[in-house]
């Protein structure tokens, strides 16, 4: 009986493991240089603008999920980025998530939120809160 107990218990310790794999998902439509063009909303209503800011920023996201972001051609962040599924509060539904690293300051665009790609050269980075702010970002190369 003692051993019908151990082989059940390991079974159920076998069956129980999760594999330590980290399934990357999808970022071939982003991968690119992509132009702001503005970050807008919030509990009381903004909006920035490349022209209303005097700032050209160039989100670059490449294969291997490293970005960089660049001011007015100067690099003011680089590093790793994920994507994650999660809940958005838009749809209800999984969608990918961007993180980029927890240290990173406000550049003027949203530095984590839902990801969508739109046209093919249109890109929204959503944070998912209710009076959240979003970032658009048009193709450029």
């Amino acid at each position: 009986m003692k051993k019908l107990i151990y082989l059940f218990v390991l079974t159920l310790g076998i069956i129980s493991c999760s594999s330590d794999d980290v399934k990357e998902i999808d970022n071939s439509d982003l991968i690119g240089k992509w132009n702001w063009t503005g970050t807008s909303g919030g509990l009381i209503y903004f909006e920035e603008t490349a022209e209303t800011s005097g700032k050209t920023i160039h989100l670059t996201l490449m294969e291997n999920y490293t970005y960089s972001i660049t001011e007015n051609e100067n690099e003011i962040s680089s590093g790793n980025y994920q994507l994650i599924s999660k809940k958005s509060i838009y749809s209800g539904e999984l969608e990918r998530f961007i993180q980029f690293p927890e240290n990173q300051q406000y550049t003027g665009i949203v530095m984590g939120g839902i990801i969508k790609t739109y046209e093919l050269d249109k890109l929204d980075i959503s944070d998912n809160n209710y009076d959240g702010i979003g970032s658009g970002f048009v193709r450029i190369e």
